[in-house]
């Protein structure tokens, strides 16, 4: 087995030293493996003996029996000799190992801390472990080790999980995850590969690409398919003139067969259609403008008439003879426009009647338009709701689906967690702190029951050890099966390398409430809140978490349990 790494912290920022024993580095010598702890595999502190014969740190049969007072001797279990029997381990039967004890106390020692040079017999090394100048201790933050003293200097400067402003945008962000919020931050300046210009900031460079940037592709405003670099299209205008001319003439042509489509969808409020109703203003203008053309003409002659008879030769002798042709022309005039201005009269009320017409049919337009608009949303709005409520039943039905794929009956559960890290960020954040496995069940009709999992620890385990617990879940025959819930029941983690397997079982306290017939959905937990110390679970050397998954196993003793739930007239229990 190799050895663990000397310079992990065993203190907290309190000087607390942690559960366990001594790191195996402290005997420069090698040590007899009699002095290892066989819950936490280092050097025995403070060694108890069990009836077995297997040793363990005080602080470590206290973990071990931390649940119930007698449990089954983890060393027993994990010894490869099937045909050895297995012992229990009782409180009161556990006893204090002072010969080893006094085997261990001459041995030379070594400090575990670096640049220490201290050395001396293993009876002295925990009073100086707890003094020596050179302690570290571990980081509350990132749990580095850090020399005692120094947690100030670390937290501002070196500290993977202190606070820090971005340069950029100035939030605050964790240092280890500086460099992901750079690769996000939207004040962040960036270079466009295309020009080459630099410091863009990270919200502007859209803008600038599709507005700023000289060299920006860009697609021809006149039907061309190709894109064009900016500074090259003015060349693509000049040589493709006659392409765009003819375009250009398309597009006219469908332009005015959309107003004329338009016109003619137009609905009436009288027989006569939208298009004859322009037409006919049109016509009316037309005429107007030919009667004031005639009128303007005649006008002009009588002036012109006028003008001509009063400088005539014969103003002096004989008035009443050279007069009478202007007389007549000026009548003539003014008998033409008293005429005209009735009809002209007309044509204008006519005029002003058809406008009035066709700001109706648009106005009506126009509403029915809107209404059109507004009964078209409300039918949206419909079946966005009658689809997203689809959306919500189908994901209920995947979900209860994939459960039901993957729930035993034999009392055992192989449960897959993902993205193990993510879900340690989360509970540490306190978002989610803990996960459920699936339910699964002792039988047929039998117990149902599911694991539930802390990744950042639970109580005396939290930001130290993975906490893992066994509940029981309200099921369909609790009124066949006995209370209160009594079966032998084993937590697992898996070495994905096949090495050493964390187990720890035990048997249910009757008079916890935990094992009572459920009156709700589901009991309160019970398990191991220190169940698998975290720098464990992080050491390459063990294989509990590879690509960020681990797997927890859950066996439930299923013995004597066949009588409440088979209902077989030939077992005991029928007459």
């Amino acid at each position: 087995m190799a050895l663990p790494a000397n310079n992990v912290p065993v203190f907290n920022e309190q000087g607390v030293r942690q559960r366990g024993g001594f790191f195996p580095g402290i005997f420069p010598d090698g040590f007899d493996t009699k002095f290892k702890c066989l819950h936490c595999h280092y050097i025995l502190r403070d060694p108890y003996q069990g009836t077995c014969g297997h040793r363990f740190c005080r602080s470590c049969s206290d973990e071990i029996l931390r649940v119930s007072n007698s449990v089954n001797c983890p060393a027993c279990i994990e010894e490869p000799n099937e045909e050895s029997e297995m012992a229990i381990l009782a409180r009161d039967q556990m006893f204090p190992d002072n010969g080893v004890k006094r085997e261990m106390s001459l041995i030379i020692t070594k400090c575990m801390f670096p640049q220490c040079q201290w050395k001396g017999y293993f009876k002295e090394y925990e009073n100086h472990e707890q003094n020596c100048p050179f302690k570290q201790v571990a980081c509350a933050l990132c749990a580095q080790p850090v020399l005692d003293g120094h947690l100030d200097e670390h937290r501002s400067k070196h500290c993977s999980q202190r606070q820090v402003n971005c340069d950029h945008c100035n939030t605050q962000v964790v240092f280890a995850a500086l460099k992901t919020h750079q690769d996000t931050c939207q004040k962040f300046p960036v270079k466009c590969e295309t020009c080459g210009k630099t410091n863009i900031p990270r919200e502007s460079f859209k803008h600038h690409m599709e507005q700023l940037c000289p060299k920006r592709n860009i697609a021809c405003p006149m039907g061309c398919l190709d894109q064009f670099s900016l500074d090259k299209f003015s060349d693509h205008l000049q040589l493709s003139v006659e392409l765009h001319l003819a375009w250009t003439v398309q597009k006219i042509a469908v332009l005015e067969q959309k107003i004329q489509d338009t016109v003619n969808s137009v609905g009436v409020a009288t027989p006569a259609s939208l298009n004859q109703v322009k037409m006919a203003v049109s016509n009316i203008e037309k005429k107007i403008q030919t009667i004031e053309r005639q009128l303007q003409q005649v006008t002009q002659k009588a002036s012109a008439s006028v003008e001509q008879g009063s400088s005539g030769p014969g103003s002096g002798g004989d008035g009443g003879a050279t007069s009478d042709p202007v007389v007549s022309s000026e009548m003539t005039a003014k008998a033409s426009l008293k005429y005209m201005e009735p009809i002209l009269g007309v044509m204008h009320g006519e005029l002003k009647r058809a406008q009035n017409s066709i700001q109706n049919l648009e106005a009506q337009h126009r509403q029915q338009q809107a209404q059109m608009d507004e009964l078209t949303e409300q039918v949206n709005i419909r079946l966005q709701q009658q689809v997203r409520v689809k959306d919500v039943k189908i994901a209920d039905f995947e979900m209860r689906l994939a459960a039901q794929e993957m729930v035993r009956y034999d009392g055992t559960i192989l449960w897959k967690v993902t993205e193990f890290s993510n879900k340690k960020k989360e509970a540490m954040n306190g978002l989610t702190t803990s996960l459920y496995s699936p339910a699964f069940y002792s039988g047929p009709c039998g117990y149902k029951m599911c694991a539930r999992i802390y990744p950042n620890g639970d109580g005396v385990g939290k930001g130290t050890h993975i906490s893992l617990f066994f509940v029981i879940m309200k099921g369909h025959y609790d009124a066949l099966l006995p209370w209160p819930f009594s079966q032998k029941v084993t937590l697992m983690m898996i070495d994905q390398n096949h090495k050493e397997h964390i187990v720890d079982a035990f048997k249910p306290d009757v008079t916890s409430t935990s094992f009572k017939r459920p009156t709700t959905e589901m009991n309160i937990a019970s398990g191991c809140p220190l169940f698998l110390p975290l720098e464990k679970l992080y050491n390459p050397n063990f294989g509990y978490l590879k690509d960020e998954t681990i797997f927890v196993k859950i066996i439930v003793e299923r013995e004597g349990l066949e009588r409440y739930t088979e209902m077989n007239p030939g077992r005991i229990g029928f007459q």
